[in-house]
């Protein structure tokens, strides 16, 4: 069931699929593909769609992957509920292989940005260089209370597609109205009647996404990454502290950061303008 015509029919011209452990993948792809490979990872409360204005800028000098994954918009649910960091970042290495690609820039928001650090701490050949947005080892004090208010409203399905579309202009009201229906399409399906969520619902109530390694253990996996690093952060969010911005900027062995203006947790729809330009700008450098 298709809800907005243009931007989900350009979005869905760009879908693949294929298969890595065991699961059937869906992943978006723009550009040539004998250009230097990027790979976006979506947040916890997303999809790949997210990202099409961004690829499409990409695109323009790079081959751009884009990642559903598990258990989201049209790749498999995992079997055994496992939504842990350890099985993306283990989904993520049978994609380079599928793809035949030996190492690749990764682009992470939010989860995607941990899954990409994890990535990068674990395996540093595969990682040519690294952009995080809006995310690091620490959260802000009340990130937690925010994230649990966030389950529960993801609890609810909706009586109409009018009814989810309000819902989501409230809850990310600075996003364009393309990258709203790009949302709702990836993530709702009309089912008996009602609009509900086509993503598993275990990984709503999965523990892994609330219980994260200690701090400690966070602090030594970022710094241990070897890769240049960008952190992309929302001007207007404070998730990730200027105290911890400093810290990674000044202990890691190539990291820089770069605060985006009239932009939130959700930066690149907030303001991608000002986000391309920031991850182009590190691009450019960091191949040279």
């Amino acid at each position: 069931m298709a809800f907005a015509a243009t931007p989900v029919t350009e979005v869905d011209s760009h879908r693949q699929t294929v298969s890595t452990n065991g699961l059937q993948y869906s992943y978006l792809q723009y550009g040539a593909p004998d250009a230097p490979p990027v790979v976006l990872l979506h947040g916890v409360w997303s999809t790949g769609a997210v990202w099409h204005d961004i690829s499409m800028a990409l695109a323009e000098m790079h081959q751009v992957r884009v990642v559903d994954f598990r258990g989201r918009s049209q790749t498999d649910w995992s079997p055994n509920g496992d939504y842990s960091t350890e099985a993306c970042v283990a989904d993520v290495l049978g994609l380079y292989e599928a793809w035949g690609l030996q190492s690749a820039t990764l682009v992470g928001h939010s989860m995607g940005g941990g899954i990409a650090t994890a990535l990068a701490a674990e395996h540093p050949e595969r990682v040519d260089s690294l952009v995080v947005i809006d995310a690091g080892p620490v959260m802000r004090s009340g990130s937690a209370v925010e994230f649990e208010r966030q389950l529960v409203s993801l609890s609810q399905d909706f009586p109409s597609m009018a009814a989810a579309r309000a819902w989501q202009r409230q809850a990310l009201p600075n996003i364009s109205e393309d990258a709203v229906e790009r949302r709702l399409d990836a993530r709702l399906v009309e089912r008996d009647g009602r609009v509900v969520w086509r993503e598993d619902s275990r990984i709503r109530t999965s523990r892994l996404l609330t219980v994260r390694p200690s701090e400690d253990e966070m602090w030594k996996r970022f710094l241990s990454v070897k890769a240049p690093t960008l952190f992309v952060l929302g001007g207007n969010s404070q998730l990730v502290t200027e105290e911890a911005e400093k810290r990674l900027t000044t202990e890691m062995v190539d990291a820089r950061s770069v605060r985006i203006v009239n932009a939130g947790h959700n930066v690149f729809e907030d303001n991608h303008d000002d986000t391309i330009a920031a991850i182009g700008a590190f691009l450019g450098g960091s191949q040279q």
